[in-house]
Protein backbone atom coordinates (compact mmCIF):
# COMPACT_ATOMS: atom_id res chain seq x y z
CA UNK A 1 0.00 0.00 0.00
CA UNK A 2 1.41 3.52 -1.20
CA UNK A 3 0.87 5.34 2.12
CA UNK A 4 1.69 9.42 2.95
CA UNK A 5 3.70 10.42 5.50
CA UNK A 6 4.08 14.06 6.75
CA UNK A 7 7.65 14.32 7.38
CA UNK A 8 10.17 16.86 8.14
CA UNK A 9 12.01 17.47 4.63
CA UNK A 10 14.99 18.86 3.18
CA UNK A 11 15.80 20.48 -0.51
CA UNK A 12 19.25 18.75 -0.30
CA UNK A 13 18.48 15.25 0.87
CA UNK A 14 16.18 15.19 -2.08
CA UNK A 15 18.79 16.01 -4.31
CA UNK A 16 20.87 13.49 -2.70
CA UNK A 17 18.02 10.66 -3.39
CA UNK A 18 18.13 11.16 -7.33
CA UNK A 19 21.85 11.13 -7.39
CA UNK A 20 22.00 7.87 -5.15
CA UNK A 21 19.14 5.95 -7.05
CA UNK A 22 21.08 6.81 -10.53
CA UNK A 23 20.75 3.42 -12.15
CA UNK A 24 24.20 1.78 -12.52
CA UNK A 25 24.97 -2.27 -13.41
CA UNK A 26 27.99 -2.54 -11.57
CA UNK A 27 30.04 -5.87 -12.83
CA UNK A 28 30.72 -8.09 -9.61
CA UNK A 29 34.22 -7.64 -10.37
CA UNK A 30 34.11 -3.87 -9.33
CA UNK A 31 31.23 -4.16 -7.18
CA UNK A 32 31.84 -1.67 -4.07
CA UNK A 33 31.72 -3.83 -0.85
CA UNK A 34 30.87 -2.39 2.99
CA UNK A 35 32.26 -3.31 6.05
CA UNK A 36 29.60 -5.47 6.83
CA UNK A 37 30.44 -9.16 7.03
CA UNK A 38 28.37 -12.56 7.64
CA UNK A 39 24.82 -13.21 7.64
CA UNK A 40 21.93 -10.85 8.52
CA UNK A 41 24.05 -8.79 7.22
CA UNK A 42 26.45 -8.27 9.96
CA UNK A 43 23.87 -7.13 12.54
CA UNK A 44 23.71 -7.18 16.42
CA UNK A 45 21.34 -10.34 16.91
CA UNK A 46 17.95 -8.34 18.68
CA UNK A 47 16.23 -10.08 21.71
CA UNK A 48 12.45 -9.00 22.37
CA UNK A 49 12.45 -5.51 22.25
CA UNK A 50 12.51 -4.40 18.13
CA UNK A 51 16.21 -2.79 16.46
CA UNK A 52 16.63 -0.52 14.02
CA UNK A 53 18.15 -3.03 11.15
CA UNK A 54 21.13 -2.41 9.62
CA UNK A 55 20.95 1.85 10.61
CA UNK A 56 23.40 3.80 8.53
CA UNK A 57 23.57 1.66 5.87
CA UNK A 58 19.99 -0.25 5.68
CA UNK A 59 17.87 2.53 7.48
CA UNK A 60 19.07 5.86 6.89
CA UNK A 61 17.93 9.44 6.99
CA UNK A 62 15.66 8.72 3.96
CA UNK A 63 12.15 6.85 3.93
CA UNK A 64 13.16 2.69 3.81
CA UNK A 65 10.25 0.45 4.06
CA UNK A 66 9.53 -3.11 3.27
CA UNK A 67 11.65 -6.49 4.03
CA UNK A 68 13.16 -8.99 1.52
CA UNK A 69 15.45 -12.28 2.01
CA UNK A 70 16.47 -14.66 -0.50
CA UNK A 71 15.88 -17.92 0.34
CA UNK A 72 19.28 -18.78 1.72
CA UNK A 73 19.93 -15.51 3.23
CA UNK A 74 22.79 -14.23 1.06
CA UNK A 75 20.58 -11.34 -0.45
CA UNK A 76 18.49 -8.67 0.77
CA UNK A 77 15.32 -6.32 -0.67
CA UNK A 78 14.07 -3.10 0.02
CA UNK A 79 12.23 -0.02 -0.87
CA UNK A 80 13.32 3.36 -0.44
CA UNK A 81 10.77 6.35 -1.40
CA UNK A 82 10.86 10.12 -2.33
CA UNK A 83 7.83 12.23 -3.11
CA UNK A 84 5.34 9.25 -3.04
CA UNK A 85 7.44 7.47 -5.24
CA UNK A 86 9.53 4.04 -4.77
CA UNK A 87 12.13 2.09 -5.98
CA UNK A 88 13.57 -1.02 -5.30
CA UNK A 89 17.24 -1.51 -3.42
CA UNK A 90 19.30 -4.59 -3.18
CA UNK A 91 23.11 -5.49 -1.08
CA UNK A 92 23.95 -9.06 -1.83
CA UNK A 93 26.64 -11.03 0.25
CA UNK A 94 29.58 -12.28 -1.93
CA UNK A 95 32.38 -14.25 -0.42
CA UNK A 96 30.89 -13.13 3.04
CA UNK A 97 31.06 -9.67 2.49
CA UNK A 98 27.57 -7.57 1.87
CA UNK A 99 27.41 -5.46 -1.22
CA UNK A 100 26.88 -1.83 -0.73
CA UNK A 101 22.46 -0.94 -2.26
CA UNK A 102 22.03 -1.03 -5.82
CA UNK A 103 18.90 -0.34 -7.44
CA UNK A 104 18.24 -3.77 -8.65
CA UNK A 105 18.04 -3.93 -12.31
CA UNK A 106 14.05 -3.64 -13.03
CA UNK A 107 13.54 -0.68 -11.37
CA UNK A 108 14.22 2.58 -11.22
CA UNK A 109 12.12 4.01 -13.96
CA UNK A 110 8.43 3.47 -12.28
CA UNK A 111 7.12 3.71 -9.09
CA UNK A 112 8.14 -0.02 -7.20
CA UNK A 113 7.61 -1.71 -3.70
CA UNK A 114 7.18 -4.47 -1.45
CA UNK A 115 9.32 -7.11 -2.66
CA UNK A 116 9.02 -10.82 -1.86
CA UNK A 117 10.84 -13.43 -2.66
CA UNK A 118 9.22 -16.95 -3.80
CA UNK A 119 9.98 -19.92 -1.49
CA UNK A 120 12.06 -21.32 -4.61
CA UNK A 121 14.41 -18.55 -5.24
CA UNK A 122 13.23 -17.96 -9.12
CA UNK A 123 10.97 -15.18 -8.58
CA UNK A 124 10.83 -11.94 -6.99
CA UNK A 125 7.26 -10.21 -6.95
CA UNK A 126 6.54 -6.59 -6.28
CA UNK A 127 3.70 -4.24 -6.33
CA UNK A 128 4.47 -0.89 -9.34
CA UNK A 129 2.68 1.39 -11.23
CA UNK A 130 4.50 0.64 -14.49
CA UNK A 131 2.04 0.56 -17.51
CA UNK A 132 1.27 -2.81 -19.48
CA UNK A 133 2.24 -1.74 -22.67
CA UNK A 134 5.47 -0.48 -23.32
CA UNK A 135 3.67 2.77 -24.78
CA UNK A 136 1.01 2.92 -22.34
CA UNK A 137 0.28 5.26 -19.80
CA UNK A 138 1.04 5.17 -16.09
CA UNK A 139 -2.27 4.21 -13.95
CA UNK A 140 -3.03 2.20 -11.19
CA UNK A 141 -0.48 -0.41 -9.29
CA UNK A 142 -0.05 -4.03 -10.47
CA UNK A 143 1.30 -7.04 -9.08
CA UNK A 144 4.39 -7.44 -11.32
CA UNK A 145 7.15 -10.29 -11.06
CA UNK A 146 10.76 -11.04 -12.33
CA UNK A 147 12.13 -14.83 -12.99
CA UNK A 148 16.10 -15.03 -11.82
CA UNK A 149 18.49 -15.55 -14.16
CA UNK A 150 22.30 -16.31 -14.65
CA UNK A 151 23.37 -12.69 -14.08
CA UNK A 152 20.02 -11.66 -12.07
CA UNK A 153 16.63 -10.86 -12.92
CA UNK A 154 14.44 -10.73 -16.44
CA UNK A 155 12.54 -7.78 -17.18
CA UNK A 156 9.75 -7.92 -15.21
CA UNK A 157 6.26 -9.42 -16.17
CA UNK A 158 2.68 -8.78 -14.64
CA UNK A 159 1.12 -11.01 -12.95
CA UNK A 160 -2.01 -11.10 -15.12
CA UNK A 161 -5.87 -11.30 -14.96
CA UNK A 162 -7.43 -12.42 -12.28
CA UNK A 163 -5.27 -10.39 -9.94
CA UNK A 164 -4.14 -7.62 -11.86
CA UNK A 165 -7.17 -5.42 -12.54
CA UNK A 166 -7.84 -1.42 -13.08
CA UNK A 167 -8.03 -1.14 -9.09
CA UNK A 168 -4.68 -0.69 -7.54
CA UNK A 169 -3.19 -4.08 -5.85
CA UNK A 170 -0.19 -4.03 -3.18
CA UNK A 171 1.86 -5.91 -1.20
CA UNK A 172 2.17 -9.28 -2.20
CA UNK A 173 3.06 -12.58 -0.28
CA UNK A 174 2.70 -16.25 -0.63
CA UNK A 175 2.02 -19.39 0.83
CA UNK A 176 3.88 -22.89 0.62
CA UNK A 177 0.96 -24.16 -1.65
CA UNK A 178 1.40 -21.20 -3.89
CA UNK A 179 -1.83 -19.00 -3.08
CA UNK A 180 -1.27 -15.10 -3.16
CA UNK A 181 -2.58 -13.13 -0.30
CA UNK A 182 -2.46 -8.76 -0.98
CA UNK A 183 -4.21 -5.60 -0.74
CA UNK A 184 -6.49 -4.26 -3.03
CA UNK A 185 -9.32 -1.88 -3.57
CA UNK A 186 -11.84 -3.96 -5.63
CA UNK A 187 -15.37 -3.19 -5.56
CA UNK A 188 -16.59 -5.46 -2.93
CA UNK A 189 -13.48 -4.23 -0.79
CA UNK A 190 -15.56 -2.72 2.85
CA UNK A 191 -12.62 -0.39 3.59
CA UNK A 192 -11.40 1.01 0.96
CA UNK A 193 -8.81 -1.30 0.79
CA UNK A 194 -8.97 -4.72 1.95
CA UNK A 195 -6.83 -8.48 2.22
CA UNK A 196 -7.68 -10.12 -0.84
CA UNK A 197 -6.15 -13.80 -1.48
CA UNK A 198 -6.23 -16.37 -4.66
CA UNK A 199 -5.32 -20.03 -4.85
CA UNK A 200 -3.34 -21.06 -7.21
CA UNK A 201 -4.63 -24.27 -9.09
CA UNK A 202 -3.71 -26.17 -11.73
CA UNK A 203 -1.38 -23.81 -12.74
CA UNK A 204 -3.74 -20.49 -12.95
CA UNK A 205 -5.06 -18.40 -9.81
CA UNK A 206 -8.32 -18.15 -9.27
CA UNK A 207 -11.00 -15.41 -8.98
CA UNK A 208 -9.73 -13.49 -5.89
CA UNK A 209 -11.62 -13.50 -2.76
CA UNK A 210 -12.15 -11.17 -0.26
CA UNK A 211 -11.18 -12.83 3.41
CA UNK A 212 -13.73 -10.92 4.99
CA UNK A 213 -14.33 -12.26 8.80
CA UNK A 214 -13.11 -11.02 11.58
CA UNK A 215 -9.91 -9.35 9.52
CA UNK A 216 -11.54 -6.70 6.76
CA UNK A 217 -13.59 -4.20 7.91
CA UNK A 218 -14.50 -0.58 7.41
CA UNK A 219 -11.58 0.34 8.49
CA UNK A 220 -9.43 -0.46 5.97
CA UNK A 221 -6.75 -3.79 6.32
CA UNK A 222 -3.82 -3.31 4.40
CA UNK A 223 0.13 -5.06 4.14
CA UNK A 224 -0.92 -8.57 5.08
CA UNK A 225 2.05 -11.08 5.78
CA UNK A 226 0.60 -15.04 5.26
CA UNK A 227 2.88 -17.92 7.26
CA UNK A 228 3.78 -20.22 4.43
CA UNK A 229 2.09 -22.77 5.95
CA UNK A 230 -1.48 -20.45 6.00
CA UNK A 231 -1.62 -20.61 9.80
CA UNK A 232 -1.97 -17.11 10.48
CA UNK A 233 -1.91 -13.66 8.66
CA UNK A 234 -0.37 -10.24 9.99
CA UNK A 235 -1.34 -7.32 8.59
CA UNK A 236 -2.21 -3.61 9.60
CA UNK A 237 -5.28 -1.02 9.99
CA UNK A 238 -5.87 2.21 11.93
CA UNK A 239 -8.79 2.96 14.33
CA UNK A 240 -9.51 0.32 16.70
CA UNK A 241 -10.40 0.91 19.97
CA UNK A 242 -6.87 -1.18 20.89
CA UNK A 243 -4.42 0.51 18.54
CA UNK A 244 -1.79 2.53 19.56
CA UNK A 245 -2.26 5.18 17.44
CA UNK A 246 -1.23 5.75 14.02
CA UNK A 247 -1.87 2.73 12.46
CA UNK A 248 -0.86 -1.37 14.18
CA UNK A 249 0.22 -4.57 13.53
CA UNK A 250 -2.09 -7.21 14.06
CA UNK A 251 -2.10 -11.00 14.16
CA UNK A 252 -5.03 -13.33 13.43
CA UNK A 253 -4.65 -16.82 13.51
CA UNK A 254 -6.38 -19.59 11.23
CA UNK A 255 -9.37 -21.33 12.88
CA UNK A 256 -10.18 -25.30 12.85
CA UNK A 257 -13.21 -24.74 10.49
CA UNK A 258 -10.96 -22.35 7.77
CA UNK A 259 -11.45 -18.80 9.36
CA UNK A 260 -9.50 -16.20 10.44
CA UNK A 261 -10.16 -15.30 14.58
CA UNK A 262 -10.32 -12.20 16.23
CA UNK A 263 -7.39 -10.25 15.36
CA UNK A 264 -4.86 -9.34 17.51
CA UNK A 265 -2.80 -6.21 18.42
CA UNK A 266 0.97 -7.36 18.53
CA UNK A 267 1.33 -5.28 21.42
CA UNK A 268 3.29 -2.04 22.58
CA UNK A 269 6.89 -3.74 22.22
CA UNK A 270 6.11 -3.56 18.30
CA UNK A 271 3.37 -1.13 18.08
CA UNK A 272 3.63 2.75 18.99
CA UNK A 273 1.63 5.68 18.29
CA UNK A 274 3.13 6.11 15.03
CA UNK A 275 2.28 3.48 11.44
CA UNK A 276 3.96 0.45 11.87
CA UNK A 277 2.93 -1.78 8.75
CA UNK A 278 5.01 -4.14 6.17
CA UNK A 279 5.25 -7.14 7.95
CA UNK A 280 7.79 -9.72 7.16
CA UNK A 281 10.12 -12.97 8.10
CA UNK A 282 13.84 -13.80 7.53
CA UNK A 283 14.35 -17.16 5.59
CA UNK A 284 14.78 -19.11 8.79
CA UNK A 285 11.85 -17.72 10.40
CA UNK A 286 13.62 -16.86 13.86
CA UNK A 287 13.17 -12.78 13.08
CA UNK A 288 9.97 -10.57 12.63
CA UNK A 289 11.22 -7.42 10.36
CA UNK A 290 8.28 -4.55 10.07
CA UNK A 291 8.17 -0.66 9.12
CA UNK A 292 7.67 1.88 11.61
CA UNK A 293 7.84 5.93 11.28
CA UNK A 294 8.56 6.27 14.70
CA UNK A 295 11.33 8.96 16.01
CA UNK A 296 14.29 9.20 18.02
CA UNK A 297 12.39 10.38 21.11
CA UNK A 298 15.92 11.71 22.67
CA UNK A 299 15.88 14.78 20.05
CA UNK A 300 12.98 16.15 22.66
CA UNK A 301 9.02 17.46 21.09
CA UNK A 302 9.09 19.23 17.82
CA UNK A 303 8.91 22.55 19.96
CA UNK A 304 12.26 21.81 21.32
CA UNK A 305 14.18 21.61 18.20
CA UNK A 306 16.85 23.81 17.92
CA UNK A 307 18.99 23.87 14.48
CA UNK A 308 21.24 21.43 15.12
CA UNK A 309 19.31 18.56 16.60
CA UNK A 310 17.21 19.16 13.10
CA UNK A 311 20.26 18.97 11.04
CA UNK A 312 20.73 15.90 13.45
CA UNK A 313 17.48 14.52 13.02
CA UNK A 314 17.25 14.81 9.41
CA UNK A 315 20.57 13.30 8.57
CA UNK A 316 19.95 10.28 10.92
CA UNK A 317 17.18 7.34 10.79
CA UNK A 318 14.12 8.14 13.40
CA UNK A 319 12.90 11.75 11.88
CA UNK A 320 9.74 10.59 10.99
CA UNK A 321 10.52 8.88 7.48
CA UNK A 322 10.15 5.10 7.66
CA UNK A 323 12.68 3.04 9.14
CA UNK A 324 12.97 -0.79 8.81
CA UNK A 325 12.84 -2.85 11.89
CA UNK A 326 13.74 -6.50 13.48
CA UNK A 327 13.23 -8.29 16.63
CA UNK A 328 13.47 -11.97 17.70
CA UNK A 329 9.92 -13.60 16.24
CA UNK A 330 9.45 -15.94 19.34
CA UNK A 331 6.91 -13.83 20.49
CA UNK A 332 4.54 -14.66 18.33
CA UNK A 333 3.63 -17.84 19.71
CA UNK A 334 2.22 -16.61 23.03
CA UNK A 335 0.19 -14.15 21.16
CA UNK A 336 -2.56 -17.46 20.16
Amino acid sequence: MLIKIKLVSAAVLIALFFVSCTKSHVPRSVQKFSNFTGEYIGQTIPDTIPQLFAPGFISTGFRERDAAYSKDGSEFYFTLMAKGSGVILFVKMIDGKWTKPEIVSFSGEYSDMEPFISADNSKIYFASNRPIETDGEVKDYDIWFAERTDDGWSESQNIGAPISSDKDEFYPTFTSSGAIYFTAAYDDAVGGEDIYMSEFVDGKYQTPKNIFGGVNSKRGEFNSYISPDESFLIYSTWGREDGFGGGDLYISFMQEDGSWGEPKNMGDKINSNYLEYCPAFSPDGKYFYFTSSRTDKSLGEPNELTYQKLITLLSKPQNGDTDIYWVESSFIENLR
